[in-house]
């Protein structure tokens, strides 16, 4: 029998909401279910939550402003539905369409062949809730996860998401050697054999990341402990999020991990991440840590 390890303790949910009494409705129906929840009340503010964190699943208002102050309309949540279901494998969340407009069945269809995964009427009733459409949704979803990884055992060393992979085929966890030697104002990693470049910001932000690993491993590192990025901390992980993904498809969503709250965590074994002493005596800080881990 496959065991799916959770790579997080917790549901995080997206409720996208411009109605502040539906909203703080919603919110205490998500937190019933011991789930953590960020709102947003206009595309724009969700769209910054959905580069920031990974959800599990969003409550999504067809009818919302494109920011705060603006004119709600129902072409504005279209939109923010096909940005979400289009964000890749691992970081897709299931998505349930709330709307008012529940009676004009082409509004559902819709928005069903966009992508959601489910589509509930306002004003909620016991048939038709969040609470019972959310149930359904983790329980469709985790048994889709069951199902992927029976068909490929090599998912269960990650996380059993459908889509995760690692860099380079390997079903193992990658091995991550820290160089930090400049070339090009760039500094050098290497993931499973291969280089990688990063900005001299970006690589202190991902070895600060495999520092934790090693010497807290399975532990999140809040942002607000890193000085190198003390401030622009949203570009910053983005910034290395791309970087990564060019460089190493798939190593951001199957190893890095947010809790929700602003903290992440490297998740690779301490003996699968080694540095060379002689090259990273350019970053004395960051040696220092590793010595001591």
């Amino acid at each position: 029998m496959v065991t799916l390890s959770p790579s997080r303790s917790k549901q995080v949910a997206l409720i996208v909401e411009d109605d502040p009494t539906l909203l703080d409705l919603v919110t205490e129906t998500v937190e019933s279910l011991g789930h953590d929840v960020r709102t947003a009340n206009s595309q724009e503010d969700a769209l910054g939550m959905l580069e920031d964190t990974m959800f599990d699943y969003v409550l999504l208002d067809l009818k919302i402003p494109l920011r705060e102050g603006r004119l709600p309309r129902l072409e504005i949540g279209f939109n923010l539905l096909e940005r979400i279901v289009s964000l890749p494998g691992a970081r897709r969340p299931g998505v349930i369409v709330m709307t008012a407009h529940g009676d004009d069945h082409e509004y559902c269809r819709r928005a069903l062949l966009a992508g959601a995964d489910d589509f509930i009427k306002k004003p909620f009733n016991s048939k038709e809730s969040p609470e019972l459409a959310i149930k359904e949704l983790l329980a469709k979803r985790q048994e889709a996860r069951y199902e992927a990884v029976s068909d490929n055992p090599n998912l269960a060393a990650g996380d059993g998401r459908r889509d995760a992979a690692p860099t380079t085929g390997e079903s193992g966890p990658p091995a991550i050697h820290l160089l930090g030697t400049y070339d090009r104002r760039k500094c050098t990693l290497e993931i499973n054999g291969k280089e990688l470049q990063l900005s001299e910001q970006r690589f202190r932000l991902f070895a600060r990341l495999a520092v934790h690993a090693k010497r807290s491993p399975g532990q999140h590192l809040s942002l607000l402990d890193v000085p190198e990025i003390q401030s622009g901390t949203r570009q910053a992980l983005n910034r290395l999020r791309k970087d990564l993904e060019s460089q190493a498809p798939g190593f951001w969503d199957r190893w890095i991990r947010n809790d929700g709250h602003g903290s992440y965590c490297l998740m690779v074994p301490g003996d699968s991440i080694t540095y060379d002493a002689d090259s990273m005596a350019s970053h004395p800080e960051l040696l220092g840590i590793l010595r001591g881990s």
